[in-house]
């Protein structure tokens, strides 16, 4: 978006905000005069953002920026520019009618790339999407915190709710055999399997002291994102185990059941791609079996430091106050193998969103700000005998 465009924005939205207190104040005649200006900008805008658009067209789709030059610095400077503005947004700050302008340019974007739907950006309260650089950042951090999405597959939707037709793994017949010049027979099809997903709300809210508030960008920004990204990673870890414990457990007494159920039990398609995820019990029991020489059963993964590999299957480790054990006599520590991606999609609704208030809530009683986080998503299994639930006795 230039320069022009933008000034041009800023003074249509000023224009609509003129009518509206005039309708607020009756000023009906009034009212009508102004709307005669605001068609004849808004029309103008029309014209400047289609002649932006097929300026960028012609140039394989990149945009303007302020000076009528095609530069990638364009994206960085708006990326920039609204970064600030969700900063001033959490500390309830002002925001201009120039700036909305880049608040919306920036959603619009987002829209376009499979984002939200745009958010209201309101005096009351200010509803953001968190900027693509933070959003890259809590990603960062959520890996740091073991997310389980990562042995999942993962996709971007934009819509509340839809189906995706996904291929199942299904026995198949050979081609036939054929004489030279002989008609071809018909063949068995793929076979499909339609999943419908319906993404929901997850939300929490976050009292920030006023001091941190007034601390620098950096400090703030590290502080949010850390908080986002712990909880984020919990509430996708949880609803993933969740998935997994509704499978029906069998008894694995030992490691010739673990082989057992990679060898047989498994598809061997399924168990070349196989996941095995357990909790701490279960990743020290294995972690401390040997082989006959001595020698222990799991490998160094060389291409991820600290993680573990049984037969050539990462191990993937979740916090016994997340995943506990089965207490008896003995203990049984869940282990679950196979694809997981086969077994589980978690359909996500891009970017995080976040609203500010000093008024609602305790904010206004503690001298805090309350800034509430809301993600969308929604978790489908896919294929249940990609997976298999045991519970491993730990003697």
């Amino acid at each position: 978006m230039t320069k022009e465009l933008r000034a041009l924005l800023s003074r249509l939205d000023g224009m609509k905000q003129e009518v509206r207190t005039m309708l607020a104040e009756d000023k009906t005649q009034e009212a009508k005069d102004k709307m005669a200006e605001v068609r004849a900008l808004q029309e103008r805008v029309d014209l400047q953002r289609e002649f932006e658009e097929s300026e960028a067209r012609g140039l394989g789709g990149k945009e303007l920026n302020d000076d009528g030059n095609v530069e990638e610095r364009d994206v960085k400077q708006l990326e920039q520019e609204y970064t600030g503005l969700v900063l001033r947004a959490i500390r309830r700050q002002g925001i201009s009618q120039e700036q909305r302008s880049v608040i919306s340019e920036y959603e619009r974007r987002a829209i376009m790339n499979g984002g939200n739907t745009n958010p209201v950006v309101a005096d009351g309260d200010v509803g953001i999407i968190l900027p693509q650089d933070i959003q890259t950042g809590i990603n960062g951090l959520m890996r740091d915190w073991n997310d389980l999405s990562a042995y999942v597959t993962f996709e971007n939707v934009s819509a509340l709710s839809g189906t995706r037709v996904l291929e199942t793994d299904a026995n198949m017949t050979p081609f036939a055999d054929m004489d030279e010049y002989g008609t071809i027979p018909e063949t068995d099809n793929p076979k499909f399997t339609p999943i419908s997903y319906k993404v929901k709300k997850r939300a929490g809210y976050l009292p920030i002291t006023n001091e941190l508030l007034a601390d620098s960008d950096a400090n703030l920004i590290g502080y949010i994102s850390n908080w986002i990204a712990r909880k984020a990673a919990h509430t996708r870890n949880t609803h993933i185990v969740s998935a997994l414990k509704s499978l029906t457990p069998s008894a694995l007494a030992n490691i010739a059941a673990i082989n057992k159920t990679l060898n047989v039990t498994l598809d061997p398609a399924i168990s070349r791609s196989a996941v095995i995820l357990t909790n701490q019990d279960g990743y020290d029991w294995l972690d401390n079996q040997v082989d006959g020489n001595g020698r222990p059963i799991l490998s160094d993964d060389f291409t991820q430091a600290g993680r573990k590999l049984f037969k050539g299957r990462p191990i993937a480790v979740v916090a016994n106050r997340n995943l506990p054990s089965v207490t008896g006599s003995p203990n049984k520590a869940p282990l679950f193998i196979g694809n997981l991606k086969q077994f589980l999609v978690l359909f996500n609704r891009r970017f995080f969103e976040l609203a500010s208030t000093r008024e609602g809530g305790d904010a206004w009683r503690r001298d805090t700000t309350e800034l509430r986080t809301i993600m969308r998503d929604d978790y489908v299994k896919w294929d249940p005998a990609s997976t298999v639930y045991g519970q491993l006795t730990l003697s």
